[in-house]
């Protein structure tokens, strides 16, 4: 699994855009609000303005641009005291920059792909395989914005014959970007990922009475007499586009014929004295199989916490593989709001 800070420090690493230190000193006359410190771009986040030893916060008392490196105070610094400002400066890019470069990325090279479950792929449910081609990506995508900035710089060539080429840093950039692409293309082609991946599909036969497709299970050993597993393709190659929500994903996994619960954290503004709570398993979304509501009870409710649980002879009568939520309806106005959702794994048992 990974992480967009993660993504973003080895993205710094390939373009050498590490953070430094740097300390900033003025001194105020008494009119001036706007201080150019002269490092740019700023890491906002490890930012401190000091008006002698007084802190100034943001943006209360002070604005800052990071892309330019100027301080803006709301109200000049009395005249004679100290403006203090340190923090970090990048290279290169502002974090905010590099995160706009490592989505794009994410994006272009998930493109059209989903789990075995048919969720779309994100951050975080990134296989970690594919970690180092996404970063890869996004260093292409950062090193093209240089290039668009380089390619602005023109040869200067003076009097007395001495020529600057500068223009030889945007074909320096332009190689970089070639040798990158094809470091890129080279691990998609051999992990199959990403933007030069092939896509495969399963032919599969649709019934001709319900125009509906015909399942696909899991070969079993011809001694196994075990209820067969179903299995669920990916549908990528139909045109289907995963449609986005807003309800987080919880997948829930237990083992059959054992107890189960499970302790959930909601949000701080609940007010669980006026919410009633429901939780089903079901064969998928709308099914009118249910085969197990959860037991809810309220495990902490100044810390805004649910405690669900099922008894082993329920989780014993579970499929493989179905889907679940909780629900929860509010005395007040009578509204139905889903607060999570996911899937039910069970793993057989083999000790009866």
């Amino acid at each position: 699994m990974a992480v967009l800070a993660d993504l973003l420090s080895r993205v710094r690493i390939e373009l050498n855009d590490q953070a430094r230190q740097f300390t900033k000193t003025f001194t105020a006359d008494g009119v001036t609000k706007d201080f150019v410190t002269g490092y740019k771009p700023l890491d906002v986040a490890t930012l401190m303005v000091k008006d002698n030893s007084t802190t100034l916060t943001n943006p209360t008392t002070y604005t800052v641009e990071p892309v330019f490196g100027t301080i803006h105070t709301v109200t000049a610094p009395v005249s004679g005291h100290v403006l203090t400002v340190t923090g970090n400066v990048y290279r290169y890019f502002t974090d905010d920059q590099l995160t706009y470069y490592v989505t794009t990325a994410l994006l272009q090279h998930t493109n059209n792909r989903t789990d075995s479950f048919n969720r779309a792929i994100t951050v975080d449910t990134l296989p970690e395989i594919e970690v180092y081609p996404v970063v890869l990506l996004a260093t292409v995508e950062a090193l093209w914005a240089l290039a668009t900035d380089a390619a602005f710089d023109i040869n200067i060539q003076a009097p007395d014959g001495v020529t600057i080429p500068r223009s030889q840093r945007f074909s320096q950039l332009n190689a970089i970007i070639e040798s990158r692409k094809e470091q890129y293309r080279t691990l998609c082609s051999a992990l199959n990922i990403g933007v030069w991946r092939i896509e495969m599909g399963s032919l599969r036969r649709v019934s001709r009475t319900t125009n509906k497709l015909v399942p696909l299970y899991v070969a079993q050993e011809i001694d196994d007499s075990t209820s067969p597993e179903r299995v669920y393709m990916q549908n990528d190659l139909n045109g289907r586009t995963v449609i986005a929500s807003n309800v987080p994903i919880y997948d829930i996994v237990m083992m059959q014929g054992d107890n189960y619960s499970v302790i959930l954290d909601f949000p701080d503004s609940l007010d669980f004295t006026t919410l009633t709570f429901k939780a089903q398993i079901r064969t998928y979304p709308g099914s009118p199989t249910l085969w197990a509501t959860f037991t809810v009870t309220v495990y902490d409710a100044n810390l805004k916490k649910l405690q669900l649980s099922l008894p082993g002879t329920t989780t014993a009568n579970l499929p493989v593989r179905c889907f679940w939520d909780i629900q929860a309806t509010s005395s007040v106005d009578s509204s139905v709001t889903t607060y999570l959702r996911g899937q039910v794994f069970t793993s057989r048992q083999v000790t009866q």
